[in-house]
């Protein structure tokens, strides 16, 4: 976050520097087209709300995609399996679109599950056999249920609507995992 503010004022900086001698800007093109402050500025748009969700977002992706690799070789059922397999192949699909436009906006976000997804992801790893399978499927309903309601209150309080709509093209995607993991549940 303190790398994201940093960029922002430098490129404000220049920005007022640039006009304050009279001169125009002679930023170049980054690989997009985009000028190469086109981040800075997308991210001074951004609310705390919308980079909450971002981050939030991601970091459950990542822990999701990580549980689910562990389905596809740990469950006994071949239900739960075809689960973590939708899951990782979904799920890497919002976080890719997460990604980008994180980057477009400034937004860092982390590469590596947080310490308390890394500690839930080994508890599950060492679960007994017999009891792996609904022990992932309650985990991912309670984490999807979480990432349901965060993406709600996106949708309601975010300031940027390119992040409110990545958030309304999200929650369908949720929605259906849940429904999926309901049925796992029941069954």
């Amino acid at each position: 976050m303190r790398r994201s503010h940093l960029s922002l004022l430098l490129a404000t900086l220049a920005v007022t520097a640039a006009a304050g001698c009279g001169g125009a800007t002679t930023d170049t093109a980054a690989t997009d087209g985009a000028p190469a402050s086109a981040p800075a500025a997308a991210a001074a748009n951004l609310s705390g709300q919308d980079r909450t969700w971002l981050r939030t977002i991601h970091q459950g992706g990542i822990a999701e995609i990580h549980v689910a690799r562990l389905a596809q070789s740990r469950a006994k059922s071949a239900e739960v399996k075809a689960l973590g397999e939708t899951l990782v192949t979904e799920r890497a699909k919002i976080d890719g679109e997460l990604l980008r436009n994180a980057q477009r906006f400034g937004v860092d976000l982390p590469g590596t599950l947080t310490e308390a997804h890394r500690k839930q992801a080994q508890a599950l790893a060492q679960a007994p056999n017999a009891r792996f399978d609904r022990r992932f499927v309650a985990e991912m309903l309670k984490s999807h249920k979480d990432a349901i309601a965060a993406t709600r209150r996106q949708i309601n309080r975010g300031s940027a609507p390119e992040v409110v709509a990545l958030a309304k093209s999200t929650l369908p995607s949720l929605r259906n995992h849940l429904d999926m993991l309901r049925k796992a549940a029941d069954s």
